[in-house]
Order: structure tokens, then sequence, then C-alpha cells
């Protein structure tokens, strides 16, 4: 049930009628049955998962809660990571990895035929398992107690505007929200809709049509304009974003309907100056997660090793530093999906991370203008290594780009005329967002302009929005 179509608008309005006039409790009870049926509509069977990995955490809380060790209640929070990542593996990465075991055995002329589960991937499955994970995590580490009632972890784990991507809720910050009543205030809903109308607009006009630019070029076997793939980079850059953060706008609109918060997940990242800083703005429940709970801890663990020691300290940091970073964003790039380029997109990310710590000095002395502008070309890279089918495509695509330039090629001019027309109102929107430092920006100007404002944005969805079948990039994840 994708949120731009029919099928949800009259879900939601049903789910929602009912939700402004029921209790605390039955609201509770209605979003977890809304939920249900939400994530049921994509596909029925894989429910048993969630409830699954949502019955095991549940109840691991209350045993790390009991415990009068921390070395026992570590053992269940082993017991969740070994459920829930167990469940990532097999359903998102075993047939990749059987893959690829079957080919290296064939470099060494053995033959193998490795068992191919040959399943669709869960919806989400990458988003809910990180939240169970970080609430058996956040109750070891005493930041929040474990949840008493059964239906309302379970609509922490499942609620369906963030469910299937995101953002990724830490329980500290949703189960209180769920456990506690909620009052809706006009406030609320202005901004709800606000986010909805904003993140619709990103997804249908910007995000997609941009698509059409990036799919002939992606998807397609001609790498002979050089132009026509820098555009595809491009519109690939900014589609991405559009269709994320369109997503996440949206997820966050219809939350705050039901006077629920949740974290931003984009803060302007092309508007940051150095790569480090990109991964504080983009897809933030993400990347923080990976900091708090692999990037952190690890780090630690590290700079305790006995074979450090013979270090100095600069030398033990140094080391730790690049080894945890690496690792990080190597599983953070995996994360994405089963393919090497992905895990080669995170170790290109932990390179330029590495590159501008020992280079940050004359980098951040540089215009602020320019460090944009180069940290942005920077990003694009990693966005073709990301985009690509194989890390051989994107490696031809990389080529491609200094050969065969025609700017007066047809397909070459209309793609990049779109790719202005539609990046305009984005940039606009992001400039002015940017300078008040409000994310409902909109909202600050005189009401008539907020009425034509809104009337263009509404104006440009029926005329150019597509609201045909073009799921959310990040539903793939």
């Amino acid at each position: 049930m994708l949120f731009h179509t029919t099928q949800f608008l009259i879900f939601f309005v049903i789910v929602y009628s009912l939700y402004r006039v029921l209790p605390h409790r039955g609201q509770n009870l209605l979003l977890l049955v809304g939920s249900y049926i939400f994530y049921g509509a994509w596909e029925w069977r894989y429910l048993s998962l969630i409830l699954f990995s949502t019955t095991v955490d549940y109840f691991v809380g209350h045993l790390i809660e009991g415990s009068e060790s921390k070395a026992k209640a570590k053992k269940f929070v082993y017991l969740s990571l070994f459920v829930n990542l167990s469940l990532l593996c097999v359903f998102k990465y075993y047939d990749f990895f059987a893959a690829n075991f079957q080919t290296l055995m064939g470099q060494f002329g053995l033959e193998v035929h490795p068992y191919f589960l040959n399943v669709a991937l869960p919806i989400g499955i990458s988003f809910y398992t990180f939240q169970t994970i970080s609430y058996s995590v956040d109750v070891y580490r005493g930041k929040l107690k474990a949840c008493r009632n059964y239906f309302d972890f379970a609509l922490y784990v499942s609620f369906f505007p963030q469910l299937v991507a995101g953002p990724i809720e830490r329980g500290v910050r949703l189960l209180p929200q769920i456990i506690n009543p909620r009052n809706v205030t006009t406030n609320d809903l202005m901004e709800g809709l606000y986010a909805i109308m904003w993140g619709l607009f990103m997804k249908v006009v910007i995000a997609d049509n941009l698509a059409d630019i990036v799919i002939p070029v992606f998807d397609g076997t001609d790498v002979s304009h050089g132009g026509l793939i820098l555009v595809a980079i491009y519109s690939f850059a900014i589609q991405v974003f559009c269709d994320f953060s369109g997503y996440s706008l949206m997820a966050i609109g219809l939350a705050k309907m039901m006077g629920i918060t949740l974290m931003d997940n984009f803060q302007r990242p092309y508007f940051t100056k150095n790569i480090s800083d990109f991964w504080r703005k983009w897809h933030i429940s993400l990347s923080s997660w990976f900091r708090d709970y692999v990037f952190s801890p690890y780090y630690i663990y590290l700079q305790k090793r006995a074979y450090l020691k013979r270090f100095s300290m600069g030398q033990k940091h140094a080391i730790a530093f690049f080894a945890t970073l690496f690792i990080t964003e190597f599983l953070l790039g995996l994360w994405h999906g089963a393919g090497w380029n992905y895990a080669f997109f995170g170790v290109f990310h932990a390179l330029l991370i590495w590159a501008y710590y020992y280079t940050r000095k004359p980098w951040d002395k540089m215009n602020g203008l320019l460090q944009t502008l180069l940290s942005f070309q920077l990003v694009c890279v990693g966005w073709l290594i990301f985009r690509s089918s194989s890390l051989e495509q994107s490696w031809d695509l990389f080529l491609g780009l200094f050969s065969g330039w025609n700017v007066e090629d047809e397909t070459f001019v209309h793609a990049l005329r779109s790719l202005v027309f539609l990046t305009l109102p984005l940039l606009v929107h992001e400039l002015w967002a940017e300078k008040k430092d409000r994310k409902y920006v909109i909202m600050l100007a005189p009401a008539s302009i907020q009425i034509a404002l809104y009337s263009m944005i509404v104006g440009s969805m029926i005329v150019f929005g597509q609201f045909g079948e073009k799921k959310f990039i990040y539903f793939q994840f």
C-alpha cells in the first residue's frame, strides 16, 4: 500500500476517522490492527516475521531488566542480536553469499550447488529489526524501562507510517508517545498536512519524473554519451533525496496528525560542507543508529585491546578510528542491499570521511560555497556506485563520462532541461528553509502567499505528478 495511491487514502481516512473518536487505549489497538493490515497488504505471510521479532524482543526486554547481573543481561542482548540479525541475514543476504561462495569455489575448480531460498525480500525488514535491536540494547544500557504492555510494544515495532522505510525510531522516543495519551493540536494538523503535501510533491513530481532520466541510462546499455550520463547521475542524486526524504516527510506528517512526533530523517544534506557532516544530515535515523550501536561500542572495544597497547595514544586512536570507520561504513553500505556495489559505496564513504579527518584544516579554510559544491560532487560519485547494478557498470559509466559529448543531442538537451526545471522548486524551498532554519518554512509567509504557494504545489501534482506504481527506492532495502 503506497502512500500516494487511492488505496492508502481510503485506508487512512477510515483509520483516522475512527482514531479521532476513540479513547487512548482504543487508539492504540486501532493503530496496531491498522498497521498489520497495512503491512499485510504487501505480503500477509511476512507478518509472522514481525510477530516473531516483536515477541522475542518483548520478552528479552523483561529478561534483561530482571537479570541479577550485567553478564546475564548481556546474554539476553546477544539473543536479541542473534534472532534479529539471523532473520535479516537469511532473508536478505543468504542467496547473495551463497552465490558468491559458489563463484569462489568455481575459481578453484570446485563445483558446488548451494541451496538458494529464492524468496522475495520482506519489505521493511531492515528497518523494524534495527528498531527492535535498539530497544533491547537501550534497556540493557538503562536508557528505558522494559515495556509492560505487549500490544504497546507491538505498535512500537509496527507503527504503519514508518514501518516499511523508517525513520528508524528508538524506544526512548516513540514508546512514551505510544504509552501515554496523545493530544492532537491545530498546529499538529497544520504541520502534518504540510509535511504530507511537500513530501508527496517531492515524490510524484520531482523524484518520479527524474526517474525517467535515470532509468534509461542505468538500466540500459548505451554509455556512449558522457553528458547524458552526467545528467543521469545528478538526476539520481536529486531523485533519491526527494524519493526518500519525501517518504520520510509523509511518514512524519501522518504521525503528526495523530499526535506522534517522529524524528527528522533529513536536514538539507546537500548543503553540508564536508562528507562527515553529510552523514549527520542524511538518513539521520540510520547513520545515528550505526554511530550509537556499531561505531561507538566497537571503537571503545578496539581501544582496550592488548595488541594496541604498544602504540602511542595518537597511533592507537588512528588505528582504532580507521578500523571502526571502515567496518561501520562497510556494514552501512551493505545494509542497503545484497550487492558488492552497496558494500563498496560504504567503503568509498569511509575513505572520504577518513580523508576529510586528516585534511580538515586546509579543507575548512576553503570558501564555504566551494566546500559545499565539492562535497556534492563526491557524494554524486558515491551515488554512481550506489545506483549501478554492479561495480563493473559503475566503472563503465564513470569512463563513459569522458567521451561522446554532444551538447546538441536532443535527448541530452531534454534531460538537462528537465533536471533544471524539476530541481528549481526544490532548491528554492531548501534555500529558504536553510536561511530561516525552519522545516515548514512556507508557514512563515503571509496567508495570501501561503495559499498561492500551496495552490501551485497542488496544481503541479495534478499536472506533472506520476501517481502510478513507482515504489519508493528505499522499500528494496
